[in-house]
Order: structure tokens, then sequence, then C-alpha cells
């Protein structure tokens, strides 16, 4: 987990205790400070890890370096080779990683394991959508060429796996797609849980951001790179530069009309 200076306090704490409380306990919290917190941050640090100390293992960053490459750099330094990654806004469900294990043990070979989650704006229990993602390793891989094969905040990965693949891009944005993608393109292979596993906070300031055209410039970036890889098609990429301009142009109702009513689900018969 990284945390940063805007981020929520409340929310924050919201998040460790939902992974300190699991059914089954890490020993090993690897939190990563990116940058000069708030003093109502570190007080949450404390007031989240009261009692847990001995497990938290922090990493302060001394400037803001953003989320790929903060993950790029504490990676390494975590004990365990199943390492279970979690935004700091989001909430787990109490028997996610215990979940997660079990599938890991039934299904050897696998290097991400994710699931699907539950989005909300304001109360957890009363979610506004399920985002599914594909669930087999064929379908991941078909899913991919247009799209984000997995949820972030509910992935499990395998530590060694993912540094032999390069590590985590150093991106500040869209830095978990690039480094799916090339994890794929190495010949690793994911799965996804076809149940939510997290509770994925969707405020309304969410709709927002994904119009902003640096982040959209940015994706059309990571699927030319795709496609000179030979990952992807051409018309793949030309896809997805399309979507990602709409998405700039088009007034952000119709974008949240398009996020409730398409696009939210995938078929696993597809």
């Amino acid at each position: 987990m990284t945390v940063y200076k805007k981020d929520s306090p409340d929310y924050f704490i919201q998040s460790v205790f939902s992974m300190l409380n699991q059914t089954i306990k890490t020993n090993d919290f690897v939190l990563v400070c990116d940058g000069e917190l708030t003093n109502e941050l570190e007080r949450a640090i404390t007031k989240a890890f009261e009692g847990n100390e001995n497990i938290l293992n922090l990493v302060r960053l001394p400037q803001n370096v953003g989320l790929g490459k903060a993950l790029h750099d504490s990676l390494p330094l975590c004990k365990n080779e199943w390492v279970a990654r979690m935004d700091d806004d989001d909430i787990a469900h109490l028997d996610r990683c215990e979940i997660e294990l079990q599938f890991i043990e039934k299904n050897p070979g696998l290097s991400i394991v994710g699931s699907y989650v539950n989005e909300f704006e304001d109360d957890p229990n009363d979610p506004i959508r399920v985002k599914k993602v594909p669930t087999e390793v064929n379908q991941i891989i078909k899913y991919s060429k247009r799209r984000n094969p997995f949820c972030h905040s509910t992935l499990m990965i395998k530590k060694s796996d993912i540094i032999a693949a390069g590590n985590y891009s150093t991106m500040r944005t869209n830095q978990d797609v690039d480094t799916w993608v090339r994890v794929l393109n190495k010949g690793y292979l994911g799965a996804n849980i076809d149940k939510p596993l997290v509770d994925f906070r969707f405020d309304k300031s969410t709709y927002k951001r994904r119009k902003e055209w640096k982040n959209s410039k940015l994706m059309i970036f990571v699927w030319k790179n795709f496609w000179k890889q030979g990952y992807c098609a051409l018309w793949d990429f030309f896809v997805v530069a399309i979507a990602q301009i709409a998405i700039c142009i088009m007034p952000e109702s119709i974008l949240k009309w398009m996020y409730n009513h398409l696009g939210r689900k995938v078929d696993d018969k597809t």
C-alpha cells in the first residue's frame, strides 16, 4: 500500500483495518509513504497500526515519485513471495486474502490473481455496480488487447515473477496495465476469481479524472507501445485511441451513463 499527502486519513484507516483484520493475517505490511505526509496522515498511521507495529514495514520516500515508481521501488522489499496489493481508499472483504491464497494453491503456475470489485460512491454496503473482469487465462489475454484485465487493488502477485518480467512500470498513471501486459507478454499467467473481494471507492470526481486528457494521452501511448511490441493488432490500438479521445470530449453525464450501463461486465462465455 502507498500513501500520499493528499489522501484521506479516514479512508486510509478504514483500508488498513480491512487488511489487518483478514481471516489470514499478514506478517509483513509494507506501507510506502510517497513523499512527505501531513500531520493528520502521520497520526492516522500511528492509529491504524497500534498493536501491530511489529508487522509494519514502513518505507519513506524523500519526495513524491508517483504510484508506479513507489511500487517499483518497494516490491523487492516485501518479505513474502505472494504480495497482496491494496489502495489506501478501498476496502477489502475480510476473507479476501484467504480466498485468493486458496485459489493460488489450487491453481499452480499463476503469477497474478485478482477478482471482481464492488464499486461504491458513498456507502460500501450500497454498491452502485459490480465490475466484472475475465476469469480464465485465455479470456484475460484476449481482453488485455484492448482493456485492463485486472482490478489493481484486488491483486495478489508473485513477487519473483513480476520482478523477473521487469517489475512495476514507473509511469505515474496507467502503470498497472502497462505492467500486466508486459508480464503476460513474457508468458506469465493470470486469473480472476468470479466474485467481488474488494469494495472500490468510485466517487463523483472519478468521472472527471478519467476525462483528463493527460490520462487518455498516456493510455494511447501505452497501447501504441503494445502494438509496436506485437502484443496487439493495429486495429486494437485504433479502438483504444478512438475510445480514449471519445471519453475526453463527451459530456460527463454521458460517461457516467456508459459506466452504469455499458462495459462494466464481461460475459465469461465470450
